[in-house]
């Protein structure tokens, strides 16, 4: 353990010497706001859609109006990312690789210089801006719930073929802040040998949100001992490690029409939840529930204010998340039932009728 400590400590200061000197500024914090950040990407887009299962890069020029209200231009490099994804969609996801000496030259932070670029998937506008909207909707939601979170930037992105031959493409899309940026917001660096760690390894209170807020989007497409769709944040001075979630797509709130329900946990459709997460007592599910209560007005916010969904979406995302709630009421009134969150998230359950988790 004092080897450890000392390992984080030195780590801390590492990163912290290497940032000394730079701009404050990231590239993603540059591209971060609260409206949806218009950019255009111009590369050899046959090669992009065609080749997608090439892990080479290829050249790109990035373009977009920063908040001083000027024209930036980025030579960077490119290539298709994710597994599934890049399997099933008609667009792949893009990784964003840009140059460290340009960012420096131009007062950002050099380290953070890789990006993920969350694509439309599919070509049809309506359907992906919809399922691209309630992606970056569910990166939003948890936010509300903890700084220990990826941050997202909604972006329009117009696609410039740089060879002619084809017409451009406009659609929406999501970056999302370097895995390395985001585990210094919360204190540590990632954890890339944190597979199979025991639930004694974890931060209990940050891993039980987490796995609460999974359950609350019908998300079952991750796994704690295999580290999918999750990123694992070991902190600077020690405590338990931090799991941060990440792509959401399967999700029952995004509920895109390729999404396959989780057959390992009897699922037969998307929008059942099941609790993934690490068995808990009462009173650390008990501060959980707290905590989604205290945040549920500011997160119906979110809901209300999130871009590109209509009416009648928010309103079905709204009933999806009242159903949580309901359950969630249940337990913290020690109602009789036995709801599904308790049965599965609980370490010891009683079956005696009125057992109050709060209490």
């Amino acid at each position: 353990m004092i080897i450890r400590l000392i390992s984080t400590i030195f780590s801390f200061a590492i990163v912290s010497f290497s940032l000394y000197g730079q701009g404050e500024n990231t590239i993603f914090d540059e591209f971060y706001g609260e409206e949806v950040l218009e950019i255009k990407l111009e590369t050899d887009l046959s090669a992009l859609i065609d080749d997608r299962q090439s892990d080479d890069y290829q050249h790109a020029i990035l373009t977009f109006t920063n908040k001083d209200g000027g024209i930036e231009m980025h030579d960077l490099k490119i290539k298709a990312r994710g597994k599934f994804r890049r399997r099933v969609c008609d667009f792949p996801p893009i990784k964003l690789n840009f140059s460290k000496d340009r960012l420096m030259e131009r007062g950002y932070v050099a380290e953070y210089d890789k990006l993920k670029l969350v694509t439309h998937c599919l070509d049809d506008k309506s359907v992906s801006k919809e399922n691209v909207a309630k992606e970056y909707l569910a990166y939003r939601l948890y936010n509300e719930l903890t700084e220990k979170s990826y941050r997202a930037q909604l972006v329009k992105i117009n696609y410039v073929d740089s060879k002619g031959r084809i017409s451009r493409i406009r659609r929406y899309g999501v970056i999302l802040e370097e895995t390395d940026e985001m585990a210094h917001r919360a204190g540590g660096k990632e954890c890339e040998e944190c597979r199979g760690l025991p639930a004694s390894e974890f931060d209990t209170q940050v891993a039980n949100l987490m796995a609460v807020f999974q359950y609350m989007i019908g998300n079952s497409d991750y796994d704690m001992d295999m580290m999918r769709n999750l990123k694992m944040v070991r902190p600077y001075l020690g405590g338990g490690v931090i799991p941060v979630p990440y792509d959401f797509d399967f999700a029952g709130l995004v509920n895109p029409s390729y999404a396959i329900p989780n057959s390992d946990y009897g699922l037969v459709s998307v929008k059942q939840r099941v609790f993934l997460g690490h068995k808990v007592d009462s009173a650390v599910l008990s501060n959980t529930l707290d905590r989604f209560l205290e945040r549920r007005s500011a997160m119906e916010t979110v809901v209300e204010n999130t871009p590109l969904l209509n009416r009648n979406e928010r309103s079905k995302i709204i009933r999806y998340l009242d159903s949580f709630y309901a359950e969630v009421d249940s337990i913290m009134r020690g109602a009789p039932e036995q709801q599904p969150l308790r049965l599965q998230a609980l370490r010891e359950v009683t079956s005696e009728a009125g057992t109050q988790i709060g209490k």
